[in-house]
């Protein structure tokens, strides 16, 4: 394996899609633990420090399509995946267009076939966006025993007390502000959304997924959306992805993933 050697340690947080946590979990980190080096948002797994460091820390969603080939290349990278019920994430909505929700069920249904893959690798940490805001200090301590490495400088419940985001961050967490729970199980407050969302994408598209990943017991909560008018109205971000999209978020990952630490090392 190869080793960055303008990082001593790389953290690199992806998530199952927008809304899921990413920029909550990265400030919490910046923030909680002693790393040295972080970019202000969201940066790819390519990206290098402007200087050697201890700890890196970098965060983007989309980069569970990429982060299996760098994960076998880099025996210092160590990757954390927020999930999030996916009804959550389709309810949720951004400062930068408040009027639509921000994301689809597309994200969920591409995503999370590789969190899944990667579910038992010793350096790919998934953590529910659930746990996080409910318990965050145990969230904190768990992350601690999956990277011993990292050193802890103050309380995940008290995050809000020591970040300092940029106006991006902000912007995604809609404020700086104590963590809380109230948004998880938001989604029964937009049930026509909900409703709208599974009559595009299909009701298989997360019904035995909420099962397997502990949000359901069986699919009874569909009983709620009897009789409720689907909510078919536009997102930010577009309904599906298209092969071509997709093909160019992925294209070339393996030999992006050689090139670019290949370049790092030699320079």
């Amino acid at each position: 394996m190869l080793r960055n050697n303008r990082a001593k340690i790389r953290i690199h947080i992806v998530g199952c899609g927008p809304r899921t946590g990413t920029t909550l979990m990265a400030e919490m980190a910046i923030a909680c633990f002693d790393i040295d080096a972080y970019t202000e948002h969201e940066d790819p797994i390519y990206t290098r420090p402007n200087q050697p460091a201890n700890i890196f820390l970098t965060k983007r969603p989309r980069d569970i399509l990429v982060v299996e080939p760098m994960l076998h290349l880099l025996s210092n990278l160590y990757v954390i995946y927020m999930l999030r019920d996916p009804r959550d994430t389709i309810t949720s909505k951004h400062r930068k267009d408040p009027d639509r929700y921000w994301s689809t069920l597309r994200y969920w249904k591409a995503y999370t076939p590789y969190g899944r893959k990667l579910q038992h690798h010793p350096r790919f940490m998934t953590v529910r966006y659930e746990d996080l805001v409910s318990k965050p200090d145990e969230v904190q301590e768990y992350l601690m025993e999956r990277m011993p490495f990292l050193k802890k400088r103050g309380d995940f419940s008290r995050y809000h007390e020591f970040a300092k985001p940029s106006k991006q961050s902000l912007d995604a967490l809609r404020g700086m502000r104590p963590v809380a729970s109230t948004s998880v199980g938001k989604w029964r407050n937009h049930l026509p959304r909900v409703a709208g969302q599974l009559k595009l994408h299909g009701e298989n598209a997360i019904a035995e997924d909420l099962i397997e990943y502990g949000y359901e017991t069986d699919d009874s909560w569909l009983n709620e959306l009897k009789d409720v008018i689907p909510d078919y109205s536009e997102s930010h971000w577009p309904e599906y992805f298209t092969p071509q999209e997709l093909k160019q978020r992925m294209r070339g990952k393996y030999n992006r993933a050689l090139v670019a630490f290949l370049r790092s090392l030699g320079t």
